[in-house]
C-alpha cells in the first residue's frame, strides 16, 4: 500500500539473496497471482558468461509481452481480444512506418499482432546506422504505448547481477524513466531478483540501484531473503506432504538445522530423502511418515554446492557424461540440437536423449516447450565447473566442430583438420534449426574451447566465424552482442595478423574483424574501443583501406565534443588526399573568391539535372570520402571555424564532380545556398539551391545528416519564403527525427530555432515546453552540452511566463542557473553556448521593451 504522494510513481522491486534462496520462486508466484488479476506479466533471465547478449534478453521480456498480446488476440475472451486490438492500434499510431519496422527487429511477434506488418521488410530507417539510441526510442516508446492501455503491466528480470552496463542502465534508467513520465506510471510494477554476494562496490548495478534510490523516480522495495526460518520449512513440509504442521515440527527442525535454511538446498535434500524412501507414504497412517533413524543420522555436505555435487556421484557414467555436455551447451539449450549431437556417429555424443529423462525424474533438468534446461543455474555451474579445464574445453571443440560441420562454415576448414571430424555427414538435416542459430552455437562452443586448444593453422578459420556471427548480429542491430564475436575473433588471429594479411595471403579478415568491430563500438558509444580499434586500421592497413575506419573515428569524436582534434585530423586526411585546404585561416575575400569559383562551376547544372544526379549511389570510398567530408564541416561548425564556408564549397564541388549525391549532400547544398544570403544577400540563389537540397532529402534515407540539412534548410533559409508558422512546425518535426535517431545536438538547435520563431507568431508559451522536462532528461543523459541549450528554451519561457519550472533539476546540482551556464561556457570556450545566452538576453530584453539592454546584448 503506497501513499497519496507516491500514488503516480512507477514502483520497482529488487528481491535479493544468495543463488537458490528462492527469489526467483518467490516472483513467480506473484506473477502468477497479478495475471489472474488481469495484469500483464512477462519475465527474463540473463545468464552467466553470456553477459554480451544481455540486449538480447531485454528485447526477449518485450516480445513475450506482444506473444501475450497476440494469444489474447487469437482467444475466444472478447474483452482481450478487443483489448490486443487496441494495442495493435495504439503501436500504429505511435510510431511511422519505418520505426515500426526498426521496431520489429527487435520485437519480431509484432508482425503476429499488427495486421499487414508480416508482409513488410524489416528493415531500418537507418539500415546499417541504426544505434543503441534507437533502441532505447524504440523500446521507451513501445513501453509507453502500452501504458495508455487500460491494463497494468508487471516485467520480471532475474539473476541481474549477470546484465551488462549498458542494460543495467536501459532497464533502470531509460525504461524506468519513460515510464515515470506517464500519467499511468502507477500501473506499471518491475521486479529485479539479483544476488547480492556478487552485487558490492563499484558493480554497474550497485551504483545504479544507489543513483535509482537517491533519484525518486520510483518507489524503491528491496526484499532481501536470507534464507528460510525453521518455521518457514516446517510450514513448506506439512503445506507438501499434506499432514498437520505439529506432526512435521521436528522433521523441519532437523531439515533447517542440515541446511541453514538454503531453500535450494532444502528442496534437494527433501527430494533426495524421498528417493531414498527416508519419507515414504504409510499406508496404515495414510499420510507421509518418515525413518527417524535414518533423519537422525543423515549426513550433509558442507554446503548446498557441495550437497549439489555429491548428487551426481550417484548416476551412471553415460547419464554423467550426458549432463556434462549438458551442461557445456549452457543453461539451457534447444531440444534439436540435442537431437543433432545425439544422432551423430561421434561415439561421446550418442546415448544423451536416453539419459535426458532420468536427469529430469530426479530433478536436475527440467524438458518443456522445446527446451531443456536446469532447474538451477547453481547446478549447471557446478557440474561444468566439477570436471577437468581440459576435459571441457575438449568437448567444446568436439560440439563445436560437429555442429559446425552442420553449416556452410564447414567450407572454411583445411586439411586433415577437416578430415578428422564427421565426414559422413551432410547439412541437410538442419531443417528444424536455422543455420545461422547453428553456427552461433558452434561459435560459442569453439569460442569456450578458445584459441590456445585449436591448430594454430586453423585460428583463422574460427575468426571467420566469429565474424560470419558478428556481421549477422550487427546487421539485427544487436551491436553490443556482435562485439562480443568480433573481439573473440581478434583473439584468434592474434596482433601480429596485420603482417601476415597484407604482405602474404591478401586477405579482409583482420580488417572486418576490426571494422566490425570499430562500428559495433561505435553504436553502442564505447569511445575507448572505438579509439582502439579504428587506431589499429589506421596504423597497420593500407591508407585505401582505413577510410571506414577515419569516418568511425571522427564520429565517435564528434560524440565526445573533441572538434578541433577532428578538424586537425581531417585537414591532415585531406591534404594526404591532394584536397587543396589553406594552412591559415582564409580572409573573406578568399571564401568570396571560392564561393564565385564554386558557384561557376555548380551553374552547369539545373535543378532537373541536379534531381537526376541524386538517384546515382556513390561507391563505398566516395560514400566514405563524403562522411568524411560531413564529420570536418560539422565540426568546424562547432567551434564556428573560419573554415566552415570552404569546407561547404569543396563538398559542393566534390558531389557535382563526381555526378553523385547522397544525404550529405544536401547539408552541402543547403549550407550553398545559406552563404548566397549571408554573404551576398543573393536570396533567389540560396532558394535555388534550397530546392536542390529539398530534392535530394526526398530521394535519401533518413539519417543524422538529413536532420542536419532541415536544420539549415527550415532555420535559415525557407522561412524567407513560407509562412513562420510553416517553418516552426518543420522544425519542431525535425527535432522529432533528430531525437528519434539520436542526434540530439540538431535536435536541440531546431527546437530552439522553432521555440524562437513560435515566439514572434504569438505561440502559446505552455503550448511550447509541455512535455519539455522528459525530452531534456533524455538528452542529459547522452549530451549534456545539448541539455545546457535545451534548458535555455526553458528558462526564456519560464520568464515571460513570470514562472519557474525549475529545468536545471536535470542536471543533479552541477548547474542551478544561467549564469553557471555562462561560466561553464568561458571555461571551455563553447562559443555556440555563449551566443545562445546573449541571444536569450537580447530576445527577453526586446520582449520587455528594454531596447537599449537589448541591444548592448546584441553588441555581446
Amino acid at each position: 500500500e503506497r501513499g497519496v504522494n507516491t500514488a503516480q510513481r512507477v514502483e520497482a522491486v529488487f528481491v535479493s539473496g544468495r543463488g537458490g534462496s528462492g527469489k526467483s520462486h518467490l516472483v513467480q508466484k506473484c506473477g502468477e497471482f497479478l495475471s489472474k488479476q488481469g495484469w500483464l506479466v512477462a519475465g527474463e533471465k540473463f545468464q552467466r558468461g553470456l553477459e554480451h547478449n544481455s540486449q538480447g534478453v531485454v528485447c526477449s521480456l518485450l516480445d513475450k509481452l506482444v506473444k501475450q498480446l497476440v494469444r489474447m488476440k487469437n482467444g475466444s475472451v472478447h474483452k482481450d481480444v478487443e483489448y490486443s486490438n487496441n494495442v495493435a492500434k495504439m503501436l500504429e499510431s505511435s510510431f511511422d512506418s519505418s520505426s515500426l519496422s526498426s521496431l520489429m527487429w527487435y520485437l519480431p511477434s509484432i508482425q503476429n499482432l499488427i495486421e499487414g506488418t508480416n508482409s513488410v521488410k524489416r528493415t531500418s530507417f537507418v539500415e546499417t546506422n541504426l544505434t543503441h539510441w534507437q533502441l532505447v526510442f524504440l523500446v521507451t516508446r513501445f513501453v509507453q504505448s502500452l501504458l495508455k492501455m487500460d491494463r497494468p503491466i508487471m516485467l520480471t528480470l532475474d539473476d541481474f547481477q549477470w546484465a551488462d552496463a549498458l542494460t543495467i542502465d536501459l532497464v533502470l534508467g531509460d525504461i524506468l524513466s519513460s515510464v515515470f513520465d506517464q500519467k499511468k506510471s502507477d500501473r506499471f510494477m518491475f521486479v529485479g531478483m539479483y544476488r547480492d554476494d556478487e552485487v558490492f562496490g563499484e558493480h554497474p548495478l550497485s551504483m545504479k540501484l544507489s543513483n535509482l534510490r537517491q533519484s525518486g523516480n520510483a518507489n524503491v522495495t528491496e526484499i532481501p531473503l536470507d534464507g528460510f526460518s525453521k518455521r518457514d520449512i516446517t510450514d513448506m513440509i506439512a503445506t507438501e506432504l499434506k499432514v498437520p504442521r505439529r506432526i512435521v515440527s521436528e522433521l523441519g527442525d532437523v531439515v533447517h538445522k542440515k541446511t541453514s535454511g538454503h531453500i535450494l538446498y532444502a528442496v534437494k535434500l527433501l527430494n533426495s530423502m524421498v528417493r531414498d524412501s527416508t519419507i515414504y507414504f504409510d499406508l496404515k497412517l495414510c499420510r507421509f511418515d518418515w525413518r527417524w533413524d535414518k533423519v537422525c543420522t543423515l549426513k550433509t555436505a558442507d554446503g548446498v554446492a557441495d550437497f549439489i555435487v555429491s548428487t551426481f556421484s550417484k548416476l551412471e557414467p553415460e547419464v554423467l557424461h550426458a549432463l556434462r555436455i549438458l551442461s557445456c551447451l549452457g543453461f539451457q539449450c534447444d531440444f534439436d540440437v540435442i537431437e543433432l549431437l545425439d544422432s551423430s556417429s561421434v561415439e561421446s555424443f550418442q546415448g544423451i536423449s536416453s539419459a535426458l529423462q532420468h536427469l529430469a525424474d530426479v530433478g536436475i533438468i527440467e524438458i518443456a516447450g522445446g527446451l531443456v534446461e536446469f532447474t538451477h543455474d547453481l547446478i549447471q555451474q557446478h557440474v561444468y565447473e566439477g570436471f577437468e579445464l581440459e576435459q571441457r574445453k575438449k568437448l567444446h571443440l568436439q560440439i563445436g566442430l560437429f555442429l559446425g560441420w552442420k553449416t556452410s562454415a564447414v567450407n572454411l576448414l583445411e586439411g586433415d583438420f577437416k578430415k578428422k571430424m564427421y565426414l559422413s555427414h551432410s547439412t541437410n538435416d538442419i531443417s528444424v534449426i536455422s543455420e545461422r542459430s547453428l553456427l552461433c552455437i558452434a561459435t560459442d562452443q569453439i569460442n569456450h574451447a578458445g584459441p590456445e586448444f585449436v591448430e594454430a593453422s586453423q585460428r583463422n578459420v574460427f575468426a571467420a566465424w566469429n565474424l560470419s556471427v558478428g556481421k549477422e548480429l550487427s546487421a539485427s542491430f544487436n551491436f553490443g552482442c556482435a562485439l562480443h564475436y568480433y573481439d573473440q575473433g581478434i583473439s584468434f588471429i592474434g596482433k601480429d595478423f596485420w603482417i601476415i594479411e597484407f604482405l602474404v595471403d591478401g586477405t579482409q579478415l583482420c580488417l572486418d574483424l576490426y571494422q566490425g568491430a570499430a562500428e559495433a563500438a561505435s553504436s553502442i558509444r564505447h569511445d575507448s574501443k572505438v579509439a582502439y580499434y579504428t587506431n589499429s586500421i589506421i596504423r597497420n592497413a593500407p591508407f585505401e583501406s582505413t577510410l571506414p575506419a577515419w569516418v568511425i573515428l571522427m564520429s565517435s569524436l564528434e560524440s565526445s565534443g573533441k572538434h578541433f582534434e577532428i578538424i586537425e585530423k581531417g585537414f591532415n586526411l585531406m591534404r594526404i588526399m591532394k584536397i587543396e585546404i589553406p594552412t591559415t585561416p582564409p580572409s573573406i575575400m578568399d571564401i568570396m573568391e571560392s564561393m564565385t569559383k564554386t558557384t561557376i562551376f555548380a551553374s552547369r547544372y539545373g535543378i532537373n539535372q541536379g534531381v537526376g544526379i541524386s538517384q546515382k549511389r556513390p561507391d563505398k570510398q566516395n560514400r566514405n570520402l563524403l562522411r568524411l567530408f560531413d564529420a570536418i564541416t560539422v565540426a568546424a561548425y562547432s567551434v564556428s571555424s573560419p573554415y566552415l564556408p570552404l569546407l561547404t564549397f569543396e563538398m559542393v564541388y566534390y558531389c557535382l564532380q563526381n555526378e553523385f549525391f547522397e544525404t550529405e549532400s544536401a547539408v552541402a547544398f543547403a549550407g550553398f545556398g545559406y552563404f548566397h544570403i549571408a554573404l551576398k544577400q543573393d536570396y533567389e540563389k540560396g532558394k535555388y539551391w534550397a530546392k536542390i537540397a529539398l530534392e535530394i532529402l526526398k530521394q535519401t534515407r533518413p539519417s543524422s545528416a538529413t536532420v542536419r540539412a532541415r536544420w539549415m534548410l527550415y532555420g535559415h533559409i525557407m522561412l524567407w519564403f513560407i509562412p513562420l508558422k510553416e517553418a516552426a512546425r518543420k522544425l519542431f518535426a525535425t527535432n522529432q527525427l533528430g531525437m528519434k535517431l539520436g542526434d540530439f545536438k540538431t535536435a536541440v538547435s531546431a527546437l530552439t530555432l522553432s521555440t524562437n520563431i513560435a515566439l514572434l507568431e504569438g505561440e502559446n508559451l505552455l503550448l511550447l515546453t509541455r512535455d519539455r522536462f522528459s525530452e531534456m532528461k533524455k538528452v542529459v543523459k547522452y549530451n549534456i552540452e545539448c541539455a545546457k541549450l535545451a534548458v535555455l528554451d526553458v528558462v526564456l519561457v519560464d520568464e515571460l511566463r513570470g514562472e519557474n519550472t525549475n529545468p536545471f533539476a536535470i542536471f543533479d546540482g552541477k548547474f542551478s542557473s544561467v549564469d553557471d551556464l555562462m561560466m561553464d561556457a568561458v571555461t571551455n570556450k563553447n562559443i555556440n553556448l555563449i551566443s545562445n545566452i546573449y541571444f536569450r538576453r537580447l530576445f527577453l530584453a526586446f520582449w520587455e521593451g528594454n531596447y537599449d539592454i537589448a541591444e548592448s546584448h546584441l553588441r555581446d
